[in-house]
């Protein structure tokens, strides 16, 4: 053979071209949803798909709990080549995502989201931490203060004396007038209009809106997008998912921007009342507000926290509901400080220790957000030897933490006064972590929730309310006569842990307290005038036929 001549063919190379394939092809399909070396340790992966088999696809937190009782205070999942790592005591929350924020702030792509809610948006789950955030972050952060706050107490309170006027008019309802309250507080004060119904039609819209963006964000009817970005290739006009996004997207759109439209015509007529959308026209230089899509986007995501609002209301209730021994404790210190002549004023809730452990413990028991919204590692840090990787997906465990047997004595028992035994509510006995802190519930890092101070005030005003003026009992069963208890394991999954709506018994108290209800209900009438411009003619009219006592 010629050997100058002769051209090498493929066949000639045969096992040595061969065989480095063959190799790769086996490491890859041996290390793809493998757990990487350094990651913390976590259940037995399988190869290509992970622990995607074994994750769990609604009550996440509770197997993440049981997880963490195997595995320690830090645990990873693999999702096919997606790392996850779940946090379970506060040291490594202050850690991870307290002291190394810059680290760990973003959040995790989404292809839906960002089509939802283009440019990044949104302060809670828009992806960066850029510029975009960071004005939202400061707009908020300059709303949402404990000094601003105080120009709304009033509006507040007498937002929560109608929800007591509902609650006496038709029990029944009870579920859909915590929304109406949260809802048409957060209204008011983001936009200086507020619904009076929950059939009015700015809450209608709302609702309907809501309704679609959590539809399109709910990950047990839209496709795995961001597993397998090839899904997003697809043209709309051949899958619905993309259809149903950009319904939301556009109904969102249409809603803010007219309730922005509501606020600008409002101040320029000399017609304002403070809300929020008016502070941030008079500062929108100053903040960088220099878009109307950032004014549209900073008034959707102060309203939408409403959600988080309605659902720790509607637990706190059934907490009251599921414990009765809880509520009388409340209620007789409530009667020792309040009486039956006066209804409840901001000032006595100093002076009533054991009903404000009573929310701590409802928060505690069931948080509504059992891992908050997850952060996305932005480069590679190690803590005590694990490595969190560049992309890892980063949850904050909070039920695990606050149901951790080390620190909390019967954890899955409904108990208020550890609250009077310790501000965290521990064991005396024990060394506490000392990382932990009281607004763990709201996250941490640069993505804590600003809306600390309005959150929490609305569930001790309305717990001392409720307690006040009504006996909240359990449902009968129509055929035994029987008392049923709520079931508190009963809320739908998702970020939020919203509970369902539970039939329950509502009933004043005595002729005395629905006498004193009505005067301040009707007393109130003048707080919420300001926020009554815009009214439809139907809302009107409720109003007044309410009030003409």
């Amino acid at each position: 053979m010629d050997v100058f001549n002769h051209v090498p063919t493929f066949s000639d190379a045969g096992p040595f071209v061969l065989l480095p394939a063959i190799i790769y092809g086996i490491y890859f399909l041996t290390s793809f949803g493998s757990r990487e070396r350094g990651l913390p340790p976590g259940p037995p992966t399988k190869p290509l798909i992970g622990n995607l088999d074994i994750f769990p696809t609604g009550h996440i937190h509770l197997q993440f709990l049981q997880w963490a009782k195997i595995y320690g205070d830090v645990f990873s999942l693999k999702l096919m080549n997606k790392t996850m790592i779940i946090l379970n005591n506060p040291t490594l929350v202050k850690e991870i995502i307290d002291k190394r924020s810059l680290s760990s702030s973003n959040r995790p792509k989404s292809i839906i989201l960002d089509k939802l809610i283009p440019h990044n948006m949104n302060l809670g789950a828009g992806r960066f931490a850029n510029e975009t955030w960071r004005v939202l972050r400061k707009s908020s952060a300059q709303l949402l203060n404990a000094d601003n706050f105080r120009n709304f107490k009033d509006y507040q309170y007498a937002e929560a004396t109608q929800l007591m006027w509902d609650l006496a008019q038709n029990p029944t309802e009870w579920y859909n007038h915590i929304h109406r309250y949260t809802t048409s507080f957060a209204m008011g004060i983001v936009y200086g209009k507020r619904s009076p119904s929950i059939y009015s039609s700015d809450m209608k819209e709302f609702f309907s809106t809501h309704h679609k963006f959590l539809h399109a964000m709910n990950i047990d009817t839209m496709p795995p997008v961001d597993l397998f970005p090839v899904l997003n290739w697809v043209p709309e006009y051949l899958v619905q998912w993309k259809k149903t996004v950009t319904d939301a997207r556009i109904s969102h759109e249409a809603l803010y921007y007219r309730l922005l439209s509501t606020v600008r015509q409002r101040r320029e007529e000399g017609r304002g009342n403070g809300c929020f959308l008016e502070q941030a026209l008079e500062n929108s230089e100053e903040w960088g507000l220099t878009s109307d899509e950032l004014l549209m986007n900073l008034g959707a995501v102060l309203i939408q926290g409403s959600d988080t609002s309605s659902a720790a209301m509607q637990n706190l209730l059934l907490c009251l509901v599921a414990f009765p021994d809880a509520q009388a404790k409340a209620r007789e210190e409530i009667d020792k400080v309040v009486g039956s002549e006066r209804a409840p004023r901001w000032d006595d809730l100093v002076n009533l220790p054991y009903t404000m452990a009573l929310v701590e413990e409802a928060n505690r028991f069931r948080p509504v957000g059992p891992l908050g919204l997850p952060h996305e590692m932005v480069r590679d840090e190690v803590v005590d030897g694990f490595l969190y990787p560049k992309d890892a997906v980063v949850w904050i465990n909070i039920y695990a933490i606050f149901h951790d047997e080390r620190y909390f004595d019967k954890p899955n028992e409904f108990i208020p006064e550890r609250f009077l035994k310790h501000p965290y509510g521990v064991m005396e006995a024990v060394l506490d972590d000392p990382a932990r802190r009281a607004n763990l519930f709201f996250g941490g890092g640069r993505r804590v929730c600003p809306g600390i101070t309005f959150a929490k005030s609305s569930l001790e005003l309305n717990l001392v309310n409720l307690v006040w003026a009504f006996n909240l009992l359990p449902s009968k069963d129509p055929i035994t006569g029987c008392e049923v208890l709520p079931n508190l394991d009963d809320y739908s999954t998702g970020v939020t842990a919203t509970p369902k709506p539970t039939p329950v018994r509502i009933e004043l108290r005595s002729e005395k307290h629905m006498q004193v209800m009505t005067h301040q209900f009707a007393t109130v009438a003048e707080v919420l005038a300001p926020y009554e411009q815009e009214l439809s003619q139907e809302d009107a009219h409720l109003l007044k036929e309410a009030r003409n006592f």
